[in-house]
């Protein structure tokens, strides 16, 4: 076997951070997709990128091909007015420069680096750094005002996280204003500490119109994984987060494991059974992972990496192969847009670059087994005929309601049928938004298998919702009738960092700038947490404020465990 190079970047060097050339290519002794980049002054790394080169090739040319990749790029004010931003290049210059290839979707604000406790694997714990770094409210407004103020696309959603951002006595009115301010969708990434502890909290939070709790979520009933990680077993607190969630009516709780080799990848069937079974206020698992830092051998580094294509693996394992294609990020690009023309609202979409992750739906079907989505519905046929109707909406193609159901056969479609009939007798009376919306129903029940079902099955009733009244919140609803997202987002360290993933970023933390507090930085996720977090958090760090010791964060955490188990 030939040694086959599949495309050239840039990256780092681990030892520097220095820029340096990168190819992308297939070990012909291991058959893994692997990073090789060399540094004049600390020599060659090499690094694991995907264990399956077919499907790692299948990825850089699907969306491609599905026609979802386009350019949406917002530019920052400064940049807008003429200001030159590129000073030492990509990725130094972040805040954000006139380099960067995709518009934000997520305003991502840890709104403090205080935690309730001191997990091995933080990498943004006070307690590890010895000092505290948390913006005030006011500053907080300042950075969501910048995301929201962005042209032509203001940033949809907020995720609030830190450290651990329910340590805040504040949070329920920062998630009120970020609704106000008109974010879409408000996330908290949380350890669940103080939901598990209090029913109350858990409900302001909901009250405060909190869309989305990103939980923390790295194993099940194992207590020795979870001490590994976290440093206590925090089973029982994770079930009571669930149970209060669900008191509450606080759906749309999404898991977020952090998968590391040979600690609790042994996990991942066991998680995505938990969120089989409590699908009614679970809508997904989003596993993240490890990044690694310091400095450690090619051996180590081997022993360590943990790829999204062996996450894959893990998946069928447990699924038993329920999961035809994990689709690319960028896959659903015209299908969020479309859906947020049809609602009025700012068109966005997730365009990231195909190595940053994958998120497909996986059915739990109505004896309680997965089931694969393309069982259901012809995927790539959806998607084609979505990107098709957003280039009719981008051009002001308008069709005549005469060619509505040319070539569409309904006489097995039943009530589909009867609801396309009255769609299209109504033309005549719709606007321009009405007519494409109907256009698009029209055309989509090709795409439906089995549409018999539609009565029995759940997960047809739930997509029947979706195309009567096709709207981000019924896309959303679909999550909430036990059709669960399975994602990924492997986030870059050194070692595997590669700029074209980083100049397509969509999370970008959102900073006060500090040598001008007038100002808002956006630094794209993984360029803040390989380069540029120590250097702004040390200039942004409280002086009068001493961080809490681990030991002290870690007998309060035990304490209440012990009673949670009493």
């Amino acid at each position: 076997m030939t040694e086959e190079i599949i495309r050239t970047t840039t990256s780092l060097c681990p030892e520097c951070l220095h820029q340096i050339p990168a190819e992308i290519y297939v070990d012909p002794e291991t058959n893994w997709v692997m990073m090789r980049k060399e540094c004049k002054d600390h020599g060659e790394f090499k690094d694991k990128i995907s264990i399956n080169p077919d499907e790692y090739k299948w990825s850089q040319e699907f969306t491609k091909k599905m026609g979802s990749v386009e350019n949406n790029t917002t530019k920052p004010v400064y940049v807008s007015s003429g200001i030159k931003s590129t000073k030492k290049g990509c990725p130094y210059d972040c805040g954000i420069c006139e380099n960067h290839k995709s518009a934000p979707c997520i305003c991502l604000i840890d709104v403090t680096n205080r935690c309730n406790l001191a997990c091995p694997i933080c990498f943004a714990n006070a307690s590890a750094k010895g000092y505290i770094v948390e913006p005030s409210f006011d500053q907080i407004v300042q950075i969501m005002k910048h995301f929201r103020s962005m042209k032509p696309h203001p940033a949809p959603m907020l995720q609030l996280a830190g450290g651990e951002p329910t340590v805040r006595d504040d949070l329920p009115e920062i998630i009120r204003t970020g609704k106000e301010l008109g974010f879409i969708e408000v996330m908290v990434s949380t350890n669940g500490v103080r939901m598990g502890k209090s029913l109350e909290y858990t409900k302001a939070l909901h009250d405060a119109g909190v869309d989305a709790i990103y939980l923390q979520f790295d194993a099940t009933d194992d207590p020795e994984t979870w001490k590994k990680i976290r440093g206590v077993n925090l089973w029982p607190l994770k079930k009571k987060v669930i149970e209060n969630c669900r008191k509450v009516g606080q759906y749309g709780v999404m898991l977020v494991p952090t998968v590391a080799k040979g600690v609790n990848d042994h996990e991942v069937g066991e998680i995505l059974e938990f969120a089989k079974e409590n699908a009614d206020v679970v809508s997904g698992v989003v596993f993240q992972p490890v990044s690694l830092c310091g400095r450690i051998s090619f051996e180590e580094l081997m022993d360590l990496r943990y790829t999204t294509s062996d996450l894959k693996v893990a998946i069928n394992k447990h699924t038993n192969g329920a999961v035809n294609r994990f689709y690319p990020l960028a896959t659903t690009g015209k299908l969020t847009k479309l859906l947020a023309w049809f609602d009025s609202k700012p068109e966005w979409a997730m365009l990231s670059h195909k190595d940053c992750g994958f998120a497909t739906i996986c059915v739990i079907n109505d004896k309680g087994e997965w089931e694969p989505i393309e069982n259901f519905f012809d995927v790539e046929g959806l998607i084609k005929w979505t990107n098709k109707v957003y280039n009719m909406v981008y051009e002001k193609d308008v069709p005549k309601p005469t060619g509505f159901l040319k070539g569409i056969d309904l006489s097995k479609y039943g009530i589909l049928a009867e609801k396309v009939g009255n769609f299209v007798d109504d033309m005549s009376d719709l606007g321009y938004r009405q007519s494409m919306k109907a256009y698009f129903f029209a055309g989509l029940v090709k795409y439906v298998k089995n549409p018999q079902k539609i009565f029995t099955s759940k997960t047809y009733q739930s997509f029947a919702k979706l195309v009567f009244n096709p709207s981000l919140e019924t896309a959303g609803n679909f999550l909430h009738t036990k059709n669960l997202m399975i994602g990924a987002m492997h986030f870059q360290d050194a070692y595997n960092f590669d700029l074209n993933r980083v100049q397509h970023c969509l999370v970008h933390y959102g900073v006060i700038d500090p040598n001008d507090p007038e100002r808002v930085l956006e630094v794209p996720f993984c360029a803040m947490n390989t380069v540029h977090r120590e250097n702004i958090e040390r200039q942004l760090a409280l002086q009068d404020e001493e961080a809490e010791k681990p030991e002290v964060i870690q007998g309060k955490i035990e304490s209440y465990l012990d009673s949670i188990e009493e």
